[in-house]
């Protein structure tokens, strides 16, 4: 598997080895490895609201975007990750930049995995444990 992580943004200083870390990860526990690869990109308000409106309709920024493409395809998925939204949202839920950046990140590839908490309260309530039990795991045990 490769993940591919491209960085657009200058905003702040965000671990590579970390983001490819969780993620390869959680895909390897979730599906497999194999020789797919997933692209991760980090950028900033405008350039995440272009694409928020252009794809999904919607206006403004939004933390972060996931398009699965299917488990079965040499590119499973793109993530876009707003780091300069993942800032200000941090003191909203009264949490550091990077435990907001990771725990977005592992939301975003559980919908990759084909994770959804908008179909069904069950789903919702699984998807949400399965993030926080990864979260725990990977990102506040190992601070």
């Amino acid at each position: 598997m490769k993940i591919n992580v491209i960085n657009e943004q200058n905003i702040k200083k965000v671990s590579v080895k970390k983001i490819r870390d969780i993620s390869k990860h959680i895909l390897s526990k979730e599906f497999k490895e194999g020789p797919y690869s997933l692209n991760i990109l980090l950028c900033d308000n405008m350039r995440i609201k272009e694409l928020n409106e252009f794809y999904r309709h919607k206006e403004g920024p939004t933390d972060v975007l996931s398009f699965a493409y299917g488990l079965n395809e040499p590119v499973i998925g793109d993530i876009v990750i707003s780091v300069q939204r993942i800032e200000e949202q941090a003191k909203d839920y009264g949490n550091s930049f990077e435990q907001e950046f990771y725990y977005n990140l592992i939301h975003s590839l559980l919908h990759i995995l084909g994770y959804d908490h908008e179909t069904s309260e069950e789903d919702k309530k699984h998807m949400f444990e399965l993030q926080d039990s990864y979260f725990s795991l990977l990102v506040i045990q190992a601070e």
